[in-house]
């Protein structure tokens, strides 16, 4: 490796480290004790077969599925649901934008599932850590569920200092935490060395086997060793493919590995320690190393909630650029990494979400019920989908797609009938709120699909737009329609809809397309074009990086030097055209009123043009166009 990419790759894979992988590491906790309570009594054969269901979760789906499979179907270096669903659309040659394929709706409704975890996983992760408070003395129980909304005020405050910065800070809490468990998982391997058997998938098989209508209640637990999983793929936009990998095979890994089978040979040395609370703690000696190992895991549960906070913010950028929600204000973090991005917006309606359920359920006992079901849904929903990207992206043979598919359903449908069981008792909480989600998402593309259609459809072309113009009276004045779509087409639209409603053009028009580039700076002398469609009609386009923000009247002067003059100077007689479209009525399929409403909140509530361009706010021209499509 080259001394400059190492440089590059092991900062990124510590935060990595911090980040992603705060979840699933923290899950020795509480998955193995889960775990052996749901085959009674304990033996040998027990012991082992749940260790090595452990293992082969761990190995199957988080390295052969997500690391090795699921990471490569990459959308420009973003990962996650949304990755997926732009990976096969770019695939598809259906043109109809008002009917989704069932691919579509499935992937849609696998990133709702994620945002409804992601309101869970904060909240169980910080309350179950200081629940941990009420083993040092009975009286601090008073004082869990304040602080826990004290720290979770703090851990959505600090967000915006970016996923590189906490990554950072939060990678060395992890790799302290990754290399204790794993030391002393080797501790109590050398102890009894037989554990290592476990690595044989017939263990696992056995205790399947053996434990017949307890099965479901098994593979419930087993899940918990992979919650969190999707966090790999729905965070590789923060950081990259090759620096998750590196922090998963030469950290995460080895150290669950060692934690878990440590944990089989204390069970099968020590079986009445797995009768009582938390012998994950008894894997140490009593007094001050127990009191330093509850220290670090309290820090490293309350890191864990990271990967999917982070994870959502990743999840709403992709999900504006696809059009599937409202446009936000979302800041990039880093010039390196585009993917690194904060939601504010998000944010504090994620972190006020997270405060109400820890008000409402008090213990993180009364949350477990609704953890894990989103996660495990994604799960089952990202291999169906995989199997398309086997098939149509990367053009694997059928029979190798479908044993790879085969083999991953087989694991993670038993997960996923486990956690419905979850349903009545909390587990409709993350579906209801995918449910809403998907509604809203639904909603806002279908709008805007029929916004999109009827200003195609719209009577006029720009050759006409500029015969109307040039017979307009007046030349002084200059009107500028800004439009987020390269084609000038449709701010040609906005024009004649303003001249149906009785508008005049005065002066000089321009075609302002305003296009978000895939890199973080666009340096000016390369970022504008401008067209002339007649004297009086002008098209720029304007690309501006993900880490600038588009300054309309930088951009008009430096228009105004490429088209050496012709377009006018901006100045008082200058006026910036932004139209804002409601659906009023709908003829075709119709849409429901109550989806009429709802596009017409999340129109109304959009983040506010002029402060976004810097355009002077007595410079501004805003109509809205109330559509009859």
């Amino acid at each position: 490796m080259p001394a400059d990419s190492a440089q590059r790759k092991l900062p990124l894979a510590l935060a990595a480290l911090g980040v992603v992988f705060g979840d699933i590491g923290t899950s020795p906790l509480y998955t193995f004790e889960t775990a052996l309570g749901a085959v009674s009594p304990i033996s040998k054969v027990e012991v082992l077969g749940v260790a090595s269901l452990i293992v082969w979760s761990l190995l199957l789906i988080v390295t052969l599925k997500y690391v090795f499979l699921v990471m490569r179907a990459d959308y420009h270096k973003e990962g996650g649901v949304f990755a997926l669903l732009a990976l096969l659309r770019s695939k598809d040659s259906r043109s109809d934008t008002l009917r989704l394929p069932f691919y579509i709706l499935l992937l849609l409704f696998g990133a709702a599932l994620l945002f409804g975890d992601g309101t869970i996983t904060p909240a169980i992760s910080v309350l179950s850590a200081l629940e941990g408070l009420e083993a040092v003395n009975p009286d601090f129980k008073r004082l869990v569920v304040p602080a826990t909304v004290a720290i979770l005020l703090l851990l959505f405050s600090v967000q915006r200092l970016g996923t590189g910065r906490l990554g950072f800070v939060f990678g060395w809490v992890m790799l302290a935490w990754f290399v204790t468990i794993g030391s002393i998982g080797l501790y109590w391997i050398i102890r009894n060395p037989e554990v290592l058997v476990a690595l044989n998938p017939l263990y696992a098989l056995g205790v399947v086997r053996e434990a017949g209508w307890q099965t479901l209640t098994l593979m419930g637990a087993v899940v918990l060793a992979v919650t969190g999983v999707e966090a790999l793929y729905a965070d590789m936009g923060h950081f990259s493919r090759k620096a998750i990998s590196l922090a998963w095979h030469g950290v995460a890994l080895p150290g669950l590995l060692l934690n878990y089978l440590g944990q089989a040979s204390l069970a099968l040395e020590r079986p009445e320690y797995f009768q009582t609370n938390n012998p994950f703690f008894l894997m140490v000696a009593q007094g001050w190393p127990t009191a330093l190992l509850v220290a670090l895991a309290t820090v490293a549960t309350v890191v864990a909630s990271q990967a999917l906070i982070s994870g959502v913010f990743s999840l709403t950028a992709q999900a504006q650029e696809l059009n599937f929600i409202p446009k936000f204000l979302i800041m990039h973090t880093s010039r390196q990494e585009r993917g690194q991005v904060y939601v504010p917006s998000t944010n504090w309606l994620l972190g006020l979400t997270c405060i109400l359920l820890v008000l409402t359920f008090r213990s993180s006992d009364n949350l477990a019920a609704a953890y894990g079901l989103a996660v495990v849904g994604t799960m089952v929903i990202t291999t169906l989908s995989l199997f398309l990207v086997m098939r149509r992206c990367w053009r694997w043979p059928l029979v190798r797609a479908l044993v790879i598919t085969v083999v991953l359903l087989v694991i993670e449908v038993p997960f996923l009938l486990s956690c419905l069981t979850k349903f009545p008792n909390g587990g409709y909480f993350p579906v209801v709120v995918a449910c809403l989600l998907l509604a809203v998402m639904l909603t806002w593309h279908r709008g805007r699909a029929i916004i999109l259609n009827h200003m195609r459809s719209s009577r006029g072309s720009v050759l006409e737009l500029a015969s109307v113009i040039e017979a307009e009276p007046g030349s002084h004045g200059q009107m500028v329609f800004i439009t987020s779509n390269r084609q000038p087409r449709y701010a040609a639209a906005r024009a004649f809809e303003m001249l149906r409603r009785g508008g005049t053009l005065r002066g000089q028009v321009v075609l302002l397309s305003l296009v978000n580039a895939m890199e973080s700076d666009v340096d000016m002398p390369r970022c504008v074009e401008v067209h002339r469609i007649s004297d009086k009609l002008w098209h720029v386009v304007a690309m501006h990086g993900y880490m600038q923000e588009p300054h309309a009247l930088e951009i008009m002067a430096r228009a105004h030097e490429l088209s050496n003059g012709e377009i006018a100077k901006v100045g008082n007689e200058t006026f910036y055209v932004l139209g804002r479209e409601l659906i009023v009525e709908y003829f075709g399929n119709r849409l429901a009123r109550w989806r009429r409403a709802l596009f017409g909140f999340l129109s109304r509530n959009v983040s506010y043009a002029p402060d976004y361009f810097y355009i002077p706010h007595e410079q501004i021209v805003e109509f809205t166009w109330m559509m009859r499509a």
